[in-house]
Order: C-alpha cells, then sequence, then structure tokens
C-alpha cells in the first residue's frame, strides 16, 4: 500500500502544483508515484484520471513487438490488436477487483503505454491508486491551442487562382522536394486536416484518419490544416508549396473546433498512431502545452511520446508562445532521440518574440512568424507561432528520409539555435 505526503518542488511552482508521492523510482520507463486530487497544475478535469499500469504488469505493444519488423501497416495493426485485446481484459480484472464499472472507462492505452482514461469516485480512486500493479494515477487535464491571429485570409474560386508561392519558412528550411513518391506519412495530430483541400495529399481512409473529439477527423478549426501545408502542400502551381511537397498527411484529430481538447485525447491520440506508424514516420504536436515539472515526473504524456519516438517515429513538438523558459512546459521539457523540440524564428531569422527559449530543451529552430499556408475550405492564410515552426521540422525529416540537417544559427539571450535545413 502507498503512502501519501505532499512535496514542494519549488518555490515557484508551490502554488501552482502540489503532488504527493513516496519512495518515487522509475521502472520501465514509468514513474511509480500517485497524485492527490489536491493538485492545482494546468486545468484539471474534476473526477478524470489517466492511469498507467506497470510494464512488469502489462506490456505495451510497441515494448512486446519491439525486435519485430513490419513494413505493412495492417500487418502490425493485427498484431497490436492482437496483444491489445489481452492487456485490455487484464485492465478490467483490476477494474473488476475493486468494483469499478467498466463504462467508466473512456479509452484504453495499449501501444506505447498500458493505460487507461476514466472517470473515477474519490472512493475508486483512493482504492485503484493502492493497488500494486498500478505506476501512476494523474489528473486529466484541459490543453488548449494558443491563441493565434488569422490574416489575409483567401477561400472559394479566389484560392483557386493563386499563383503557387513558396513561402519566407520553406526557403528558409532549404526550399521544396517532392515528397509524394514517399511511403512514410506526416501524423498531424492536431485540430484534423480539410479532408478535400486541392494542395494536400490527404490520407481520408477512416482506419488511420480518425477523431477523438467526436465526428470525424475534418477540419474545423484551421490549425491542423495549417501545419499540414507548411509540412506537405503539394507543388501543383497554385497556392503554397511546402517542405516535402506531396507528402501524406494523416489527420489525427485530438483538438476541438475552439481549439480546446484533453490530455487524454492525446494520447489517445498517440496510441492510435502506434497501431499503425512504421519507423520512419513522422508525427507532428503543434499543441498547447502545461506549466508544471512534468518532465521530472515522468508523466503518461512524456512516456507515451517517449515510446513513440524509441520505436523508430520521428516527433516535431513545438514549443510554446509564451515567452518563457521551455523548461517549465511540458511537453517542451522532453528529451529524446527522435524527438525534436522546435522554437520559432522569423523570416529573417530573428527569435520569435513570443517563443519559448532554453537550448537544453529546445533542439531546433525554424520559422514560425508570419507563414503562409493551407487553410479551411480550400484556402489559405497566414498565421504565426511555434506550430508554425515545428512542421517545417517534420516536412525537412519527410524529405530527408532521417535526421535534419543544420545551417546558421539564431541567436537569443546568449544561446544559439541551430536552424533546421533537409
Amino acid at each position: 500500500m502507498k503512502n501519501f505526503s505532499q512535496l514542494a518542488l519549488s518555490t515557484m511552482l508551490a502554488a501552482l502544483l502540489i503532488t504527493s508521492c513516496q519512495n518515487e523510482t522509475v521502472s520501465d520507463g514509468v514513474v511509480e508515484s500517485t497524485v492527490e486530487p489536491t493538485s492545482t497544475e494546468g486545468k484539471i478535469i474534476p473526477g478524470q484520471y489517466i492511469v498507467v499500469f506497470k510494464n512488469s504488469k502489462i506490456q505495451p505493444a510497441s515494448k512486446v513487438l519491439e525486435k519485430s519488423s513490419f513494413t505493412s501497416r495492417e500487418a502490425k495493426a493485427k498484431s497490436v490488436r492482437d496483444i491489445s485485446e489481452v492487456s485490455i481484459k487484464t485492465m478490467n480484472a483490476v477494474l473488476s477487483d475493486y468494483d469499478v464499472d467498466h463504462s467508466k472507462v473512456l479509452d484504453y492505452y495499449t501501444t506505447k503505454m498500458s493505460g487507461m482514461a476514466i472517470k473515477l469516485g474519490d472512493d475508486e480512486y483512493k482504492k485503484l491508486s493502492n493497488d500494486p500493479n498500478v505506476a501512476a494515477i494523474e489528473f486529466d487535464r484541459i490543453v488548449e491551442l494558443p491563441k493565434f491571429e488569422v490574416k489575409d485570409v483567401t477561400s472559394g474560386s479566389a484560392s483557386q487562382k493563386m499563383m503557387q508561392e513558396t513561402p519566407c519558412g520553406i526557403s528558409n528550411a532549404g526550399g521544396s522536394v517532392d515528397g509524394s513518391r514517399k511511403n512514410a506519412w506526416i501524423w498531424v495530430i492536431d485540430t484534423g486536416i480539410d479532408l478535400d483541400h486541392p494542395d494536400l495529399n490527404v490520407v481520408t481512409d477512416s482506419r488511420y484518419a480518425r477523431s477523438f473529439t467526436g465526428g470525424s477527423a475534418d477540419d474545423c478549426n484551421g490549425h491542423g490544416t495549417h501545419v499540414a501545408g507548411i509540412a506537405a502542400a503539394i507543388n501543383n502551381n497554385i497556392g503554397v508549396v511546402g517542405v516535402s511537397a506531396g507528402a501524406s498527411v494523416v489527420p489525427i484529430k485530438v483538438l476541438r473546433c475552439d481549439g480546446g481538447g484533453a490530455i487524454s485525447g492525446i494520447l489517445s491520440g498517440i496510441n492510435h498512431v502506434g497501431q499503425f506508424d512504421l519507423p520512419g514516420d513522422i508525427a507532428n504536436l503543434s499543441l498547447g502545452n502545461f506549466f508544471g515539472p512534468g518532465c521530472s515526473s515522468n508523466s503518461s504524456y512524456r512516456s507515451s511520446l517517449l515510446a513513440l519516438a524509441n520505436a523508430g517515429t520521428f516527433v516535431t513538438i513545438a514549443t510554446g508562445n509564451d515567452s518563457d523558459n521551455a523548461e517549465f512546459y511540458e511537453p517542451d521539457c522532453i528529451n529524446a532521440n527522435n524527438l525534436y523540440v522546435v522554437a520559432s524564428m522569423t523570416c529573417n531569422r530573428s527569435f520569435s518574440s513570443f517563443s519559448n527559449f532554453n537550448r537544453n530543451f529546445i533542439d531546433l529552430i525554424a520559422t514560425g512568424s508570419d507563414v503562409r499556408s493551407t487553410y479551411l475550405n480550400g484556402g489559405y492564410a497566414t498565421t504565426s507561432g511555434a506550430s508554425q515552426a515545428a512542421p517545417h521540422v517534420a516536412g525537412i525529416i519527410h524529405a530527408r528520409g532521417g535526421r535534419p540537417r543544420t545551417s546558421g544559427s539564431v541567436r537569443h539571450r546568449e544561446e544559439n539555435y541551430p536552424i533546421a535545413v533537409r
């Protein structure tokens, strides 16, 4: 049985976060700890939790299959499904031990970690938190896109009469190349993608394109479509061109039309990608972040992204637009092979005023200010944010078939940020 005691993480964070853990140790990449319902870190969803099981109890599919090699997405998915069925039965058996109704489960996670999103009453929470097979129980939290201004919108018939341009971010990334013949996919974990945008090669098959906010994977916000075009807009003489032009982009909708969502939904998106991704794929997460020491506590979000990257899928993450130290934001603070946290620069290669900083956590910089790209209803728009910087790197990785190169740097606060190029 676990005992609980409050631990002040720092003077700065004490007002925002109170966690309770004792004898905290790392096992199989997951911290064995339990969070009491007194924490105020982030925008907590009352009564909604993320439960993570120890790998010694339930191994995620990525762990079971780590020595397997797949060239077929469907073959991999079948193997993952077989493992997942057993994992879910084991999780449900644990719930039954404490008379927790299985219908309270919002989603199961079986590919990159073993866990679930679930609604729990206080008594259920206490019982489950003391189970020796449970590595952690975390609050589910709201995530919101940073506020961004949309300018210069072109839509309707006018959008199809635009002469194609190469935005400055593409030029700064080393120009565009043809990515349409490559087998690797770019998974856009975001607000969805405009499924019939004429300037995007969208994977619309519902086996892959998924929404975890209800409805279809079609974009009703614009953010995900803008991100997709930066990485992969088609070279077709209209609109804009992406870094890896014509690359296959897959919409994984985890944020609603208003740009809000939950960590549990993002985990569902990552879990879904983990069924079908193959080494060399790229997952772009240009999402909002939250303030708190998530990287020091090895959260479910962090663990899932690390497992995704370790399995051979490249991960590109936008640092926040808080003009603040990336160390104190999740997922900005994650360091790992195959995972790139990206800051924003201007077209003229100066550091964007809104971008988070700290070279210890930020790997690369790319253009994020005044970026023109694809938008809703077959249109185009200009907007700014670190969200726009990250997909430049996703496109570079797709174009190169591997790690990005760098050329030059941007200096900010006595640190040099290497510019990503293909």
